[in-house]
């Protein structure tokens, strides 16, 4: 690659081809670029619409154009609309907010965060909360978008609200509180891929070996969150680089122990964990004395067992 496709490069910002058209009637006419042989190409328009251009990449087997920094700006504007619609139906917010999710992911990623940034992923927090918080039944909402929403999409959602049902449980609770752990819970694994996550499942379940980059992905995030901490907070920040560890000094990126651990981030770790194995179990949540005995058997220690303590009266009402 020449030194212009270098300089070009920071100009650019990479995007999965299939995100864009999910949001194409929102922002078509964008400037698009494909790395071909090395080189950046902008796509020439003519008389062809956009969405058949992208279609016609995705039929070529190219997964992904580059997009003016720029024009980003003006995506997250449309996404910050059409995901604050209050006539959307139930189903809309939650594909519109897995969708912008996706994109949030490469740009943040990418660019870095912005207040921009963190307001759109409030949003989708306050979206799909919203959503489950309206229904009658947490079994019979799962049962209804688990086939429409991907497996890490759906954790996150759950984790945020088991997280903000056990934040309740303490005298120091507030809505403030429970937004900063919400925000951890879609900006821990950001970073990560497809095949990341699956590796991590392994990880959980099986106890396989994952690689030293991938014990480090939450300090990537805390590099990039870091820079902004005028916008994140600092509760969120530490649950993020703790939400991978375990009480017993076996977790990682640092291997942390006991009291060392902040009690918003047991909170977190203790939900992640009940909704990864509820997902393990297909969602059977008869199994749910069974998971929690699991939960304790791995979280138990300083700190935890208040979290866990909390976790039995929210799980059990």
């Amino acid at each position: 690659m020449s030194e212009n496709d270098e300089n070009k490069t920071n100009d650019l910002i990479k995007i999965k081809i299939g995100h864009l058209i999910k949001f194409a009637h929102n922002f078509q006419g964008i400037e698009v670029h494909v790395l071909v042989s090395g080189k950046f190409i902008k796509m020439n328009y003519g008389n062809e619409q956009f969405v058949d251009i992208l279609k016609k990449l995705q039929e070529k087997k190219l997964e992904e154009v580059y997009i003016n920094q720029v024009d980003c700006k003006r995506i997250m504007a449309e996404i910050q609309q059409v995901i604050s619609s209050k006539s959307a139906t139930d189903q809309n917010k939650m594909q519109s907010s897995e969708n912008s999710l996706e994109i949030m992911k490469a740009f943040v990623t990418q660019m870095g965060v912005t207040k921009e940034a963190i307001d759109i992923l409030n949003t989708i927090n306050k979206n799909t909360l919203g959503v489950l918080q309206h229904s009658q039944n947490l079994m019979d909402w799962i049962k209804r978008f688990k086939t429409q929403c991907s497996d890490e999409f759906l954790k996150s959602i759950l984790t945020s609200y088991l997280c903000c049902r056990i934040i309740d449980q303490f005298p120091w609770s507030s809505t403030s509180i429970k937004e900063k752990s919400c925000l951890a819970s879609v900006l821990c694994d950001i970073n990560l891929s497809k095949e990341d996550f699956a590796a991590l499942k392994d990880y959980e379940e099986n106890g396989t070996q994952i690689s030293d980059k991938l014990k480090q992905h939450p300090l990537e995030i805390i590099k990039i969150l870091s820079a902004r901490k005028d916008i994140v907070s600092s509760e969120t920040i530490v649950i993020i680089e703790q939400h991978h560890e375990r009480p017993d000094g076996s977790g990682f990126p640092y291997g942390i122990q006991g009291p060392r651990f902040n009690q918003l981030s047991t909170i977190f770790i203790v939900s992640q964990q009940f909704i990864n194995q509820l997902v393990k179990c297909n969602f059977d949540y008869q199994q749910r004395k069974t998971i929690l005995e699991t939960v304790y058997e791995v979280y138990r220690g300083k700190n935890f067992d208040k979290a866990i303590s909390a976790l039995v009266t929210v799980v059990n009402n």
